[in-house]
């Protein structure tokens, strides 16, 4: 299946735009991230939606389809510039993938630019061509599309239509690819079409271009299909639909005789493979289906699944919305697929309930066509009143609505109760339910797709679990957000308790300000520079007493604890708060083997500086006595731990994380980036690099290693 619009197909596209030349722009809609819909009232036809699907196909659509409550920011920007704008010109950009639309609108000229390569993009220019604001920021080849910046076009591309002989023969021998390729590629006609040349010219597609330039007998008959071909695009408009079937005649029948829009539409959705502006060749097993334009033709083959655009949207955010504890992937997606399976069943007990009372409202029209007659001549004579009265004396009739005009009607086939309208007929009444069931259908269409994604996801999460396992590899937890102390640096000291380093000017002053309590102890290496520090005495960490299942061997769990029995630091947090506090410091790089730190007391550190004295951003004073511990060893371990539910990798003192990790190393300073690290960390834990990296104090390689590193 081709999801992307030729140049070809475009030409013939924005040729049939031409009649809303003159039209107004009503409103805009961003259904999904990946379609709006322009909603447009031609000048002397009904009102239109010009559906643009980002980087594959836009065409008009009189199709009904839920718009999202809240429009999106891109929508609600394009309202503002565009809301009852004229549209004066409409043009595809030379021969390529790229639209305009010119806009005569009450802030002036805007011209909405439509790509339709690559992922596509969708740009509002001002009258000078300046971009007020695309759908995606994009730097691609030099091209930078960005807000406040003039639109850059792409690269021109051959237009096949201006081409002469001579200019066709010199492509044809300078490519080297065979002609078929030349022909989509290089003279900018896509696959179909470039097929077509060569099947009506009897030249063999897969015939090297240069050997082709050679022959002129070759070259005259391919450049000759080339001019009939352009011929044929800018003549008669009309699109085709290829379809594939074993059986062409009842594919047709089928078509004819569908019922309703919506069993129109699945067939086409399900045969159709391609779509071609024009007429193409005959093939076996494809039947070929014109409509009066193109428009029509990509409207029956995509228009019922953009058309569940929003629903689709709704499924998606489902899918990505964060569940409440924490979860391994595969036990997410478990979760989640039911409760898709759930919705569409009943979605699909709808849709059959819908369907079937239009079926029956259809094989009972004659009845129901006297019902309505008979009750609106009772009406006319005796009034709603009398009639409410009267009405179950007639056959069927259950239930009266005077208010919105409507009976209730008991019918034979024991498909239940059918509210049928009495102002209108049998027939019109079936139409209702089947637009309900369309309606439902579209919807439960999103949500199929959205199971069917679950699906593979699954199957993705639990073979990755498998292999983890195996691996001996931690399972990776998705979090909506981090722990407060991970915005810091940070690790655990003696009696379990949690220590907290800045990371630069800003974090030391949060962290100072929001965190430092009366009953802490503040840390600094004897090192300018150096981060501010916190000892927790209140908060640490406890053993969890119902760790995670997928946990494997050797990762022991704790849980955070806000409210520890500590009176006091013993000694030994003490020293390792300060050999963390150097660690953290310049003396990490600095290649000094050795080191100093202090502590004091909260009421010692303070912002507020002396007359005449200056406390730069992320600095503070310190006033009194100093408490020193000197001789501290550069040395520094790493671990496998889970807090919380979710693994992470510790950094701390040889001493604690060996004494709480089963998987540990020792790391020492080194030339080595630290991402390289990181990266084998990930790889032999299973940990994502984003948490690895901030644990590692710098540039650092591993001196010993303990069943961290498996490979």
């Amino acid at each position: 299946m081709r999801e992307q619009m030729s140049s070809f197909d475009i030409h013939r596209m924005v040729d049939e735009l031409q009649i809303l030349i003159n039209g107004r722009c009503k409103k805009t809609y961003q259904p999904h991230h990946e379609q709006l819909v322009l909603r447009l009232k031609p000048k002397n036809s009904s009102q239109k939606d010009l559906v643009i699907i980002r980087g594959s196909r836009l065409y008009l659509s009189s199709r009904d389809r839920p718009m999202p409550s809240q429009p999106a920011p891109f929508a609600m920007l394009l309202r503002k510039h565009l809301t009852n704008a004229r549209i004066e010109q409409i043009s595809q950009i030379g021969f390529d993938r790229v639209i305009s639309i010119v806009f005569d609108a009450k802030m002036g000229k805007r011209e909405l630019i439509i790509e339709c390569f690559r992922n596509g993009n969708l740009i509002l220019l001002d009258e000078n061509r300046i971009i007020i604001a695309p759908l995606t920021h994009s730097k691609i080849s030099g091209r930078v599309i960005k807000k406040g910046i003039p639109y850059q076009q792409p690269d021109k591309t051959i237009n096949p239509s201006n081409l002469e002989k001579e200019d066709f023969k010199n492509i044809l021998s300078k490519s080297d690819l065979d002609l078929v390729k030349t022909l989509a590629i290089h003279m900018n006609l896509g696959g179909q079409q470039a097929e077509l040349i060569c099947y009506n010219s009897n030249v063999d597609l897969h015939k090297p271009a240069s050997e082709i330039s050679k022959s002129e007998k070759e070259s005259g008959l391919i450049f000759k299909e080339l001019k009939e071909l352009i011929h044929d695009l800018k003549g008669n408009l009309g699109g085709n639909l290829l379809l594939k079937t074993e059986n062409s005649e009842k594919t047709i029948n089928d078509i004819k005789n569908a019922e309703n829009l919506m069993i129109r539409d699945e067939i086409f959705t399900n045969l159709t493979f391609e779509s071609s502006p024009i007429k193409s060749n005959e093939r076996e097993g494809v039947l070929q289906i014109n409509f009066e334009n193109y428009n029509d033709a990509i409207d029956a083959w995509y228009g019922q699944h953009d058309s569940g655009a929003t629903a689709r949207r709704i499924h998606e955010k489902f899918i990505s919305e964060q569940p409440r504890g924490l979860e391994t992937e595969s036990d997410k997606l478990s979760r989640r697929m039911k409760s898709q399976q759930k919705s569409l069943e009943k979605f699909d007990k709808e849709i059959n309930e819908n369907r079937n009372k239009g079926l029956t409202i259809q094989k009972n029209s004659q009845q129901i066509d006297y019902l309505i007659s008979e009750s609106k001549q009772t009406i006319d004579k005796i009034g709603w009143k009398g009639f409410s009265e009267k009405a179950l004396e007639f056959e069927y009739i259950s239930q009266i609505n005077a208010k919105e005009k409507k009976i209730l009607l008991k019918l034979p086939d024991n498909n239940g109760d059918v509210w049928i309208n009495i102002e209108t007929s049998a027939q019109l009444n079936a139409q209702i339910y089947f637009s309900k069931a369309k309606k439902v259908k579209d919807k439960s269409e999103g949500a199929r797709d959205a199971l069917s994604e679950t699906n593979k996801l699954l199957k993705k999460a639990k073979k990755t679990e498998i292999k983890r396992k195996e691996k001996e590899q931690v399972t990776v937890i998705k979090r909506a957000k981090r722990f407060w102390f991970e915005r810091h640096r940070w690790s655990i000291i003696d009696g379990m308790n949690l220590f907290v380093g800045g990371r630069d000017a800003k974090s030391n002053d949060s962290l100072i300000k929001k965190h430092l309590k009366n009953n802490d102890l503040y840390f600094h290496a004897d090192l300018h520079g150096a981060a501010s520090c916190v000892s927790k005495l209140k908060i640490g960490f406890e053993l969890d007493l119902n760790p995670p299942p997928y946990l494997p061997k050797g990762v022991n769990a704790f849980r955070i604890c806000d409210s520890m029995d500590s009176l006091e630091f013993s000694d030994i947090a003490k020293k390792q708060a300060a050999n963390m506090a150097l660690i953290w410091s310049r003396g990490w790089t600095g290649g000094g083997g050795a080191g100093t730190s202090f502590w004091v007391k909260p009421g010692q550190v303070s912002k507020t500086a002396e007359t005449g004295e200056f406390v730069a951003k992320g600095a503070f004073i310190v006033r009194g006595n100093r408490n020193w511990i000197k001789d501290l060893e550069m040395k520094m371990a790493i671990g496998l731990i889970c807090i919380n539910g979710i693994p992470l990798l510790l950094g701390g003192t040889n001493e604690i994380v060996s004494s709480l990790c089963s998987r540990w190393a020792e790391i020492q300073p080194s030339l080595q980036k630290k991402d390289i690290l990181a990266n084998k960390i990930s790889k032999d834990t299973g940990l994502v690099t984003d948490d690895i990296l901030p644990i590692l104090p710098g540039p650092c390689e591993i001196k010993e290693n303990f069943g961290l590193l498996t490979s």
